[in-house]
């Protein structure tokens, strides 16, 4: 009978590892980004890991009318829990160019209406803790 006694000993031991099984590891993590008291509409978020690597997930989201977000991770909703510094740019919204044709298909990058004042992490002074049962990060209120 040593078999089944063994087996007694290891189910618990099973049971925990089965329970991780089947979830991303990413918590859902919403805030809003707001510039003079307003939604800033379009406003590109990134989560840059605290001790991130080359291979690090950055977590991003862009901004909806209300200057709400929601991030993702790759295709998954969420974020990995942990510290992270925040970059976020605000592209202005591209204006007619009054080209009915051309052979241009280059698409040059939008000005940041935020003049890259918060779109370096390291320099933004920005900072968000994403805990693993999900989280709604303090507002970005931006100048």
């Amino acid at each position: 009978m040593p078999t089944r006694s063994v087996f007694w000993v290891l189910l618990p031991a099973l049971v925990s590892l089965c329970a991780g099984c089947g979830g991303n590891g990413l918590a859902p993590t919403t805030g809003k980004v707001t510039v003079g008291g307003k939604p800033a509409k379009g406003a590109v978020v990134v989560f840059h890991p605290k001790e991130a690597t080359i291979k690090s997930q950055r977590p991003s989201a862009v901004t909806d009318e209300n200057g709400a977000f929601s991030l993702t991770t790759g295709l998954e909703g969420g974020a990995p829990p942990g510290d992270y510094l925040v970059a976020i740019t605000w592209p202005e919204e591209a204006k007619p160019t009054g080209k009915i044709m051309s052979t241009d298909t280059s698409s040059p990058e939008p000005p940041d209406q935020l003049k890259g004042k918060y779109g370096n992490a390291e320099t933004s002074k920005l900072t968000a803790t994403v805990k693993a049962g999900g989280t709604a990060v303090p507002t970005f209120e931006l100048e």
